[in-house]
């Protein structure tokens, strides 16, 4: 493969186990959120990062579409406070919460969080998630009511929550078996959710919640600002740079050449679902075609957003790769072309 390509051919595929996809999603979802919640506060404020948060879950029915997607695969028809823990039940398990039981019946659901990967510091950001745990309790329920005595990211040792629906309120279906008070604390159930099912409903989130992200930075601040914090979010706390490093450990790819740049790309496009056609790869130069790729967004003066990554995806390799874009979708092209050169 160390040389130019008399014709383009598609990027080729390893066949990555699902349990391997999801991680990196799952760890990219929530570092991300986190990178920009601190890129955000440490630029405008925290009380801007919380609103930011807020308008991001409130922009389209993505929240509302996820809750519903939940409840569809897993026959979750009832609105009653014991669906509302099912419901949390099962995100817990796509994320990788771990939550404790503490009461449950068909009018009240208390659950206590120990372990959340979107943790953040407590900087007066602690009610960063509250709408968009809201926004799920009242897609089950319009008439629940949802309070948080405790949380991490307050300083709390661990998050509570309690989910209230009244006895006049007007319940759907039956009351399910267990649906009680509990005698003892119990940990929330698991249903072992299979790994590509987790990786497919990780990955469209992910890039969705991505994507309004950009577009509530955007919308609030400018097209300046949504590139600038893209790129400290890319930056913050060697995130991509990790990525690549363990993305190279994990399939032993050693060499610091534009073919192993093209190498962790390869795989980077597995993960996310890319559409990619090898142009030309050398030791010294990789040139690729992107014709899909899920986190496009509506181009609004921000084609450049994603140069930031894919930079530092070429020099954590080799310091000395230089990137030159000269189409991208984001941009209005048709596709995205993208050229690593490694001088002699």
């Amino acid at each position: 493969m160390t040389k130019k390509l008399e014709t383009p051919c598609a990027a080729p595929k390893r066949g990555l186990p699902a349990e391997l996809k999801y991680d990196y999603m799952r760890g990219g979802w929530t570092t991300g959120a986190r990178a920009f919640l601190y890129a955000l506060r440490k630029k405008y404020g925290a009380a801007a990062a919380v609103n930011f948060f807020e308008r991001v879950y409130t922009m389209d029915d993505r929240v509302k579409i996820l809750a519903n997607t939940i409840r569809t695969n897993f026959n979750l028809e009832d609105n009653d406070a014991v669906t509302i823990g099912e419901v949390f039940d099962i995100w817990d398990e796509l994320i990788g919460i771990e939550s404790t039981i503490l009461e449950r019946s068909k009018t009240i659901n208390r659950r206590k969080v120990t372990k959340c990967p979107f943790k953040t510091e407590p900087k007066d950001v602690s009610d960063w998630n509250l709408p968009f745990v809201n926004m799920i309790t009242m897609t089950i329920n319009p008439k629940a009511t949802l309070e948080r005595p405790k949380a991490m990211c307050a300083g709390d040792p661990y998050c509570e929550y309690v989910w209230k629906v009244e006895e006049s309120t007007p319940i759907k279906g039956e009351v399910k078996t267990g649906a009680r008070k509990l005698e003892t604390p119990c940990t929330a159930p698991k249903r072992g959710i299979p790994w590509g099912l987790k990786y497919d409903f990780i990955r469209s989130a992910n890039m969705d919640f991505f994507k309004r992200r950009l577009y509530a930075v955007r919308e609030k601040y400018g097209a300046a600002a949504a590139l600038e914090m893209f790129e400290r979010y890319c930056n913050m706390g060697d995130r991509i740079k990790n990525m690549t490093n363990a993305i190279r450990q994990i399939f032993k790819l050693e060499e610091t050449d534009a073919v192993t740049i093209g190498e962790v790309l390869d795989i980077w496009d597995e993960i996310c679902g890319y559409e990619s056609f090898i142009l030309e790869r050398s030791k010294n130069i990789n040139r690729r075609k992107v014709t899909g790729c899920p986190w496009k967004v509506a181009y609004k003066d921000i084609g450049d957003y994603a140069r930031p990554m894919k930079d530092i995806m070429g020099k954590t390799v080799n310091p000395k790769a230089t990137l030159e874009i000269r189409k991208q979708m984001c941009s209005g092209d048709p596709y995205c072309d993208y050229i690593w050169k490694i001088e002699e």
